[in-house]
């Protein structure tokens, strides 16, 4: 009988030894995968400039923004004093684009981002400042 009860007194301890090996989480470990974002439309970015009457500031700034990459198109609204350009979020962003206007017009301020217009987000090349970084040239 001894040898009995220093049989179970010696599994017992082995038992409470090894406790703490699994006494971590019980769930299995979750693949730890990277959050994909939906990909999203395109935007229009919306900058105040003045002097858009002036077609030389607006063929300059169409150049500038045809360096940045993910612009798709660039309008100016003389009248209103407004420079929206259309992006892909996924390639750019207003910082940048409001960093290429400000090289060429230094007093203009970003106002907001909004949704872009079907027809503005369209690669039309006809009308696309970024024809140098248009996947179709």
């Amino acid at each position: 009988m001894p040898i009995k009860k220093l049989a179970v007194v010696a599994l017992a301890s082995l038992a409470l030894c090894a406790l703490p090996l699994f006494a971590g989480d019980t769930t299995p470990a979750k693949s730890e995968t990277p959050k994909v974002e939906a990909a999203k439309g395109p935007e229009t970015a919306v900058f105040a400039v003045s002097g858009l009457k002036d077609e030389a500031l607006v063929k300059n700034l169409n150049a500038a923004l045809a360096k940045e990459a993910g612009v798709v198109a660039a309008k100016a609204d003389a009248e209103g004093g407004k420079f929206m350009v259309t992006f892909e979020p996924g390639k750019t962003n207003p910082e940048t684009l409001g960093k290429a206007i400000a090289k060429v017009s230094p007093n203009a301020k970003f106002e907001k981002v909004q949704g872009a217009d079907p027809a503005a987000a369209k690669r039309d090349c006809g009308k696309c400042p970024s024809k140098a970084a248009c996947g179709k040239h």
